[in-house]
């Protein structure tokens, strides 16, 4: 599940006023993003259920609930060890490797009908027998993932998948300690894990785009690694973007990517609200993320198109717990948020995680950033004022609309 880093997080005080952001909050609407995709994720709800002794929410229902918001693209995280369940328990790799895809297939078959298109992020935990300390899944924290395998394994998905996904993206959070690890190695493993992705799924699908990221907004001390630093010490340069000691052995092949993936969080403030550490991405300073791209690809670190695009693959504000804000907060946040982001040239997808509140007592209760409650109902001011921007949005084509609805689920739609 996405959002991982914040479980036991401290806030840090930020500073700055709208006053002193960029110019990029300050676009015109001849310079602001066209099209851009209004996506959501939840996968407890759309691909896996929230298991036994939870309640069951209609997918239908939940479906019809993304098309009144106007979602067109929905991102699912592929978890390697349960597409791989029947042998994720043994600890050497079997002769014939089987692998699962029922649950995606049920829901990509749902978005497609209810027209809107998937982006699957590939992900751990490995099964055991990939496990660099061959500890069982949910044990292993993503400890030295065997990256030949993992590439086979993104290879098979994507020729799985065909023409019915068009956007991956490689491993969630890469910068949390309990996503890949050990923690201080993990830009180097991610890096290998990226190279061997990449190539497996060009291979499984060559007109499939590959995105590079999905990285953790900010710096928790030995929790998560600033999204910047990561990216630096991936490429293996330091804050001057010269090559470190070693780098030629460390940081051997190319980097090949259709774009970057990140999570622009910062939960209890305005996006417009920027953090002191200038390593750290936020909604409110992602033009120090496509600073960076651009000047990684222009030293050829990475490689890419000139103008490298961002996909905000999760975003938004809790309903409950300690860092739950006001209904109205959330509304207004959320929106202003989606506004920024269509008001960058960059942003091609903005996503909001997740759409319903998981049931009190499920092991992701604990992060709660829903739009609707258990009952289906919408909580009101974020679901409510959400709806309302991108629906004035979409008239003035600055957000892509969900496709037709087939002629199955028409009556739903």
């Amino acid at each position: 599940m996405g959002g991982t880093f914040v479980t036991r997080s401290t806030r840090i005080v930020l500073i700055a006023a709208l006053a002193a952001l960029p110019a990029l909050f300050a676009a015109s609407p001849a310079q602001a993003a066209k099209k851009m995709e209004v996506a959501l994720q939840d996968d407890a709800v759309l691909v896996h259920g929230y298991g036994p002794g939870f309640p069951v929410y209609d997918r239908h229902l939940a479906f019809r609930q993304l098309r009144d918001l106007g979602v067109s693209r929905l991102r699912m995280n592929v978890i390697w060890s349960i597409v791989n369940e029947s042998q994720s328990a043994e600890r050497k790799k079997p002769r014939t490797v089987v692998y699962d895809w029922s649950r995606w297939d049920a829901a990509i078959a749902l978005a497609k009908a209810y027209g809107m298109k998937v982006h699957l992020n590939l992900t751990g935990d490995p099964p055991r027998w990939a496990c660099g300390n061959k500890k069982l899944p949910g044990q292993c924290n993503g400890y030295k993932p065997n990256a030949r395998q993992f590439g086979k394994f993104a290879r098979a998905t994507a020729k799985h998948f065909g023409r019915k996904v068009d956007r991956y993206s490689i491993w969630n959070e890469p910068n949390w300690h309990t996503w890949l690890s050990p923690h201080r190695k993990a830009p180097l493993l991610y890096r290998k894990l990226y190279q061997q992705g990449y190539k497996g799924i060009k291979k499984g699908n060559r007109r499939a785009k590959v995105l590079m990221g999905e990285t953790a907004p900010y710096f928790q001390k030995g929790r998560a690694q600033a999204p910047l630093d990561f990216l630096r010490d991936m490429v293996c340069v330091n804050k001057r973007l010269k090559k470190t000691r070693k780098a030629k052995k460390k940081c051997k092949g190319k980097l090949k990517l259709d774009g970057y993936a990140h999570h622009p969080y910062d939960f209890e403030v305005p996006p417009t609200r920027e953090r002191k550490n200038k390593d750290d991405v936020t909604m409110a300073n992602l033009d120090r993320l496509t600073e960076m791209l651009d000047k990684m690809r222009k030293k050829g670190l990475i490689k890419g198109k000139k103008k490298l695009p961002l996909y905000l693959t999760e975003t938004g504000y809790f309903v409950s717990g300690e860092r739950r804000i006001s209904e109205r907060k959330r509304g207004r946040y959320t929106v202003k948020a989606f506004k920024m982001a269509q008001k960058n040239r960059r942003v091609k997808s903005q996503l909001y995680y997740l759409l319903v509140s998981p049931p009190a007592g499920h092991s992701s209760y604990f992060f709660d950033l829903g739009l609707i409650a258990q009952d289906g109902q919408p909580y009101g001011a974020a679901y409510n004022k959400l709806r309302k921007w991108v629906k004035r949005a979409a008239k003035r084509k600055q957000v892509a609309k969900p496709k037709r609805c087939a002629a199955a689920v028409r009556s739903n739609c």
